[in-house]
């Protein structure tokens, strides 16, 4: 108790705060430590002086790939600078979502629905939507679990539907994280284009659609083509949420500028797979 009203006198002393924040702007603590500036002041997108604060995004958060870990220096809301980086595993860790050796046809084509609900899980967290994003995960643990019956497959086209329908979903992820056509395929577009593509996966691998016929966008019908056997599947699906380095390549281009809800927004719509790194690797890139 006596360590609480301690507190209490010190956050109440409005003098000695100020000189504390003084003392850490200018790198000094007060005791001669010597602690680097928390913040300093630069430019802002329309010409105020802001501070410029140092923020970690990651390794460990809600919603966030493990592992990953994104620097930022923030002027208000927006991202002026980031640098990604992903932490190397002590072990080969082995990718969870990749195809085993000898596993047959419809394993696989279970696993990557799974997978892409796992993905979607955390990309709808981070928009907002609990309620979707559980639905997202216990449809994950019902493939992981088994085969897939006609109950299943109607709760996931269900599922899919409704995501799809959502005009809050779209008016959130369109124009967010817009990549190029010189990037792979599957991370062309915007962060809609990428949740379509997942959601044209999920009905393709569970089987509520036939090949060249997924979706009501470009993205999935182009994919599926044809099952072609465990081979085909893996080739055309084992790479949806793009490799880890180019995926780390374009994320600080994409997040300089960007708000950081919608830079969350940005991570979750990639999701990269920091599982398929090798033992001992650590990646990074920088921009701004």
């Amino acid at each position: 108790m006596a360590a609480l009203d301690g507190a209490v006198r010190v956050l109440g002393d409005e003098r000695g705060q100020w000189e504390d924040a003084r003392d850490m702007a200018s790198g000094s603590s007060g005791d001669g430590a010597g602690e680097p500036p928390m913040a300093e002041r630069g430019a802002d997108r329309d010409g105020l002086k802001l501070d410029r604060l140092h923020v970690p995004l990651g390794p460990v958060l809600v919603d966030w790939p493990a592992g990953l870990v994104v620097e930022t220096v923030l002027q208000g809301d927006v991202i002026q600078e980031a640098q990604v980086r992903a932490l190397p595993a002590e072990v080969a860790r082995g990718a969870f979502w990749e195809a085993r050796p000898g596993e047959r046809r419809e394993e696989t084509r279970r696993r990557t629905a799974a997978a892409r609900l796992d993905s979607l899980g955390r990309l709808l967290g981070v928009a907002g939507w609990p309620a979707a994003a559980r639905e997202a995960r216990r449809l994950r643990d019902r493939l992981l679990a088994g085969a897939v019956d006609d109950g299943d497959r109607r709760r996931c086209v269900r599922f899919t539907r409704r995501v799809r329908r959502s005009w809050v979903l779209r008016w959130m992820l369109r124009g967010a994280g817009q990549i190029g056509p010189d990037a792979p395929r599957q991370l062309q577009g915007d962060a809609l284009d990428r949740l379509h593509r997942w959601l044209d996966e999920i009905e393709a691998m569970v089987g509520v659609a036939e090949p060249g016929e997924v979706g009501e966008r470009d993205g999935g019908s182009r994919v599926v083509r044809e099952w072609g056997g465990r081979e085909g599947i893996v080739g055309a699906f084992g790479g949806g949420r793009g490799s880890v380095g180019e995926v780390l390549a374009l994320l600080p281009g994409l997040l300089v500028g960007a708000e950081l809800a919608v830079a969350r927004l940005i991570v979750a719509g990639l999701d990269p797979d920091l599982d398929r790194l090798p033992a001992g690797a650590e990646a990074g890139t920088r921009d701004g």
